[in-house]
C-alpha cells in the first residue's frame, strides 16, 4: 500500500523519506494524484526533488519545504525554466505547478528527460580525449548561448546539464539569474561564470580547456586571443580556490555526501554511501575491530589494520595516544584523523591519485581531543620502494614510474602544498597508478620560499630511497629536475 504523506511528515524525516508515496495537488479547483517513487535530491527541511508519475506520464517533482523561502524558490524556478525555454534554450517541460491539499506546500512537476545522462558521468566514461573535448565544446556553447540571451546560472556546475539523445538539456531553474534578459551578459561577468564551469574539472583536464573557450568564444562573437585564454587561466585559479575552501568546510558537517555526528564525547563523518550496516558497528566501537583485524602496522604513534566492511576491504588506522605527556600536548589540536580526513580531499579535489576517504572519528571530552581514527578505501598494490627492489622491477618501466611521481610533484606544487614525508614506501603502484598515502603532514603554505624549502625536503627525503641504486637515483632525479622547486 502506498501512503499518502503531507509536508509535516517530509520536514520531519529528514533524509529518511520512506518510497513511493503519493501528493495530492491542489490546481485551479482540481486536485491532482502524483506517486513519487525515487528520490533525486534532499536538502533536509527545504526541498525535496523525486522522480515518479503523473497521469502515466514519468515526471519530475519539486516540492518547497521551507516555511520561509518556499514561495520565493517556486516562483524563481518557474521564472528560470520559462525564461531558458523562451530563448531556445533546452530545458524540462513544465507540466503542472500545485499546492499540497491539506496545507499549501508548493509543488512543481516537470517532465522526465528521459532517457538522460548526467554530465558528471558521461565524462567519467568518455575514454578519449577528443570525445571528452567534444563535450566540454558542446557544454560551453550552450552556456554562451545562455549568457548572449543575458542569463547566468549563478550555481554553475555539471549537474545543471543532462545529455539525451544527443542533446544538451539545462535544468534547476531556481539559479538562473534573469535580471538581464534580452541584453547580452558583459564580458566580465562573463568570464566569471564561465570560469567556474571550467573550474569543476580536476586540472589534469585543463589542457583541453582551450578548444572549449574558442568554441564559448565564437558563439559570443569575440575574438579568442592569448590574452583572453590567460584571463580564464587565472579566473579558473581563482573559482577553484574558492571552491575548495568551501568543499573542505562542507566536508566536516552533515550534507548530502556526509553523515555526521558530533557530540560532548565524539565527532564522526562518514561518506554517506557506506554509513550502513557493519560500518555503523565499526564506528561504534573501531578498538574491538582493530583487535580481531590483520594489523598492517602496530607502531607507537599509530595501529593500521586491514578489515573487511560490507563486502569491501578498507584500512582503519588509529592515531594513538602515547602517555600523559602526549595527550596533554595532542588535546587543543586538530587529530591527525581529522587532518587526514581534511588532506585526502584536497588531494582528490586536485586529481593527486590517493585511497579514497570513507570515514574519520575522534573521541573527545568536549573541545579536547583524544584518540583518533580514519578510514580509507584499501589499495591492492606494491609500496614503490619495495617494487623496485623485487624480482618484479624487470617487468615495469622506471621511466613510467618516475613521470607518475613527477605529475605527483607537479600537481602538489601547483597547489602550494608539501607533503612531509616522501619516503618511497608512502608511494603505491597498483596497476598503471600511483598513489600517494600517510598525509596527514601535509601542509599549504602561503608563502613561495616556505614552499620551496619543504618541497625540497621531500624530494630530499625521497632521494634517500636510491643511495644504492645510483641508476634509479638518476631517473628520478631527472623528473624532480623538471619540476624546477
Amino acid at each position: 500500500m502506498i501512503t499518502t504523506v503531507d509536508s509535516q511528515y517530509l520536514r520531519s524525516s529528514g533524509r529518511n523519506v520512506e518510497l513511493p508515496f503519493h501528493l495530492f495537488l491542489k490546481t485551479n479547483g482540481f486536485t491532482s494524484n502524483l506517486v513519487c517513487t525515487q528520490m533525486l535530491r534532499i536538502i533536509p527541511g527545504k526541498r525535496l526533488v523525486c522522480a515518479g508519475e503523473w497521469d502515466e506520464k514519468p515526471v519530475v517533482v519539486k516540492i518547497f519545504l521551507s516555511h520561509r523561502n518556499a514561495r520565493r524558490h517556486c516562483n524563481r524556478e518557474i521564472k528560470g525554466i520559462n525564461a531558458l525555454k523562451n530563448v531556445g534554450i533546452k530545458t524540462s517541460a513544465f507540466l503542472l505547478q500545485g499546492d499540497l491539499r491539506r496545507d499549501s506546500t508548493p509543488v512543481l512537476v516537470f517532465q522526465r528527460v528521459m532517457p538522460a545522462l548526467n554530465i558528471y558521468e558521461v565524462f567519467d566514461q568518455t575514454k578519449t580525449e577528443e570525445k571528452r573535448r567534444e563535450l566540454l565544446k558542446r557544454i560551453a556553447v550552450v552556456i554562451a548561448e545562455q549568457h548572449e540571451a543575458g542569463l547566468k546560472q549563478t550555481d554553475l556546475h555539471l549537474g545543471n546539464f543532462l545529455l539525451s539523445d544527443n542533446d544538451i538539456y539545462t535544468i534547476d531553474g531556481d539559479t538562473v539569474d534573469t535580471r538581464q534578459i534580452g541584453t547580452p551578459l558583459p564580458k566580465a561577468k562573463s568570464m566569471k561564470n564561465i570560469g567556474l564551469y571550467f573550474a569543476q574539472f580536476d586540472p589534469n583536464f585543463d589542457h583541453l580547456f582551450s578548444a572549449a573557450f574558442q568554441a564559448y568564444a565564437a558563439k559570443r562573437s569575440w575574438h579568442a586571443d592569448k590574452n583572453l585564454f590567460n584571463d580564464l587561466l587565472k579566473e579558473i585559479k581563482f573559482q577553484r580556490k574558492n571552491r575548495k575552501e568551501k568543499y573542505l568546510h562542507k566536508i566536516f558537517r552533515e550534507c548530502t555526501a556526509f553523515v555526521c555526528h558530533k557530540s560532548w564525547n565524539s565527532h564522526m563523518v562518514c561518506d554517506r554511501n557506506f554509513y550502513h550496516g557493519e560500518m555503523k558497528k565499526l564506528i561504534a566501537d573501531p578498538d574491538s575491530v582493530i583487535d580481531l583485524s590483520k594489523l598492517l602496522k602496530n607502531g607507537n604513534s599509530s595501529t593500521v589494520a586491514l578489515v573487511e566492511v560490507n563486502n569491501k576491504v578498507l584500512v582503519i588506522k588509529r592515531y594513538n595516544i602515547k602517555n600523559f605527556m602526549h595527550a596533554l600536548k595532542r588535546c587543543p589540536r586538530n587529530t591527525r584523523a581529522w587532518s587526514s580526513w581534511r588532506n585526502t580531499h584536497r588531494l582528490e579535489s586536485l586529481g593527486i591519485p590517493t585511497p579514497k576517504p570513507i570515514a574519520f572519528f575522534e573521541k573527545r571530552w568536549g573541545p579536547f581531543r583524544s584518540t583518533s581514527y580514519y578510514i580509507s578505501e584499501y589499495i591492492d598494490g606494491t609500496d614503490l620502494y619495495d617494487l623496485i627492489i623485487s624480482d618484479k622491477s624487470k617487468e615495469i618501466s622506471i621511466e613510467i614510474l618516475s613521470k607518475r611521481f613527477g605529475e605527483i610533484l607537479k600537481s602538489l606544487a601547483d597547489a602550494c602544498m608539501s607533503h612531509g614525508d616522501f619516503k618511497a614506501t608512502n608511494f603505491i603502484v597498483a596497476g598503471s597508478r600511483l598513489f600517494i598515502i600517510d598525509i596527514e603532514g601535509m601542509r599549504e603554505h602561503i608563502f613561495k620560499w616556505s614552499l620551496r624549502r619543504a618541497l625540497k625536503r621531500d624530494c630530499k627525503r625521497f632521494m634517500r630511497n636510491w643511495n644504492d641504486m645510483p641508476e634509479v637515483a638518476r631517473i628520478f632525479h631527472n623528473q624532480i629536475k623538471k619540476i624546477k622547486l
